[in-house]
């Protein structure tokens, strides 16, 4: 990885020697310009660097790029590369050999957690950032991931957001450790690309960290093998979200009229993960009057 690292800040210490080109100066003209169409900062400065990023487009390209294609290339190209040494094999083995899993309990202080909850699975990066790009968020709000394995959905929020911090809660140590390197190596090598650079790694029950659902404004729950109990008692912290929350999920919450009565669906679509096309469904915390209609 260090071999990795130093081979690609020579690189880009080569690169940023160049005089950009006439071509290129016009270009980057047209990219500021490009600025006003879009709401996230982070993608912005993205696009700025792959602007500058002589692999990803020469001189001679300039006049014919899609920017909207160029960033996503962009943001896929930095998150592929951060996760170069941190695939999903190695992944799943921390889960594995985790001694939580072990054991064969599955008991974490107060809770029981059943194994299929714990299985491991990742996200799309290209599928889930054009989840998120489609949700609605402001510099002020903060993400978080419950289960959040190697951090995938937490940095896909990250290069994709402007969260004033995206935060990955996660109860197996081994995994916690693993998402923990990754943002070391984000620290050295990514974050300075970015406007809004905060990430967190927290290794807890998410039903003992009371943040998530008193100050998450988007939340990415992957529930699709949490069982009735368990769903049962993340329902019960929907009355404490706040106004507007999001809580993006892999299984809908059934046969609850009073989670329903405080968050209403508002989207659902097919996503790719790890283990193939899995529903989304995104939820919405409606404000107070709403809630009273849905009440009566």
């Amino acid at each position: 990885v260090l071999q990795r690292l130093s081979n690609e800040a020579m690189k880009t210490k080569k690169s940023s020697s160049k005089t950009p080109s006439a071509e290129q100066l016009e270009f980057l003209a047209e990219v500021e310009e490009w600025k006003s169409t879009i709401s996230a900062d982070n993608l912005y400065s993205l696009l700025k660097d792959a602007v500058n990023d002589r692999d990803m487009i020469s001189a001679d390209d300039t006049h014919q790029v899609d920017l909207n294609q160029l960033v996503q290339d962009k943001v896929l190209r930095e998150l592929s590369s951060l996760y170069e040494e941190y695939d999903f094999v190695t992944a799943k083995d921390a889960s594995l050999t985790d001694d939580l899993r072990r054991g064969g309990s599955n008991v974490c202080g107060q809770h029981t957690h059943t194994e299929d909850s714990l299985v491991y699975g990742e996200i799309d990066l290209k599928g889930f950032c054009q989840l998120l790009n489609d949700i609605p968020h402001a510099s002020q709000d903060t993400f978080y991931d419950l289960g959040s394995g190697s951090g995938r959905a937490v940095f896909a929020a990250r290069f994709v957001g402007d969260y004033k911090e995206c935060i990955g809660i996660e109860l197996l140590q081994n995994l916690h450790e693993l998402a923990s390197s990754v943002q070391s190596l984000y620290k050295f090598q990514y974050r300075h690309k970015l406007i809004h650079q905060n990430v967190k790694f927290i290794c807890a029950d998410l039903l003992d960290y009371e943040a998530w659902w008193a100050h998450g404004t988007v939340v990415y729950i992957p529930n699709l093998l949490f069982d009735e109990t368990l769903m049962d008692k993340i329902a019960e912290k929907a009355n404490h979200a706040p106004p507007g929350a999001c809580w993006i999920c892999l299984k809908k919450f059934s046969n609850m009229t009073s989670f329903y009565s405080i968050f209403e669906l508002i989207q659902q679509r097919s996503v790719p993960m790890s283990w193939g096309e899995s529903n989304v469904y995104v939820y919405r915390r409606r404000n107070s009057n709403d809630t009273e209609a849905a009440s009566s």
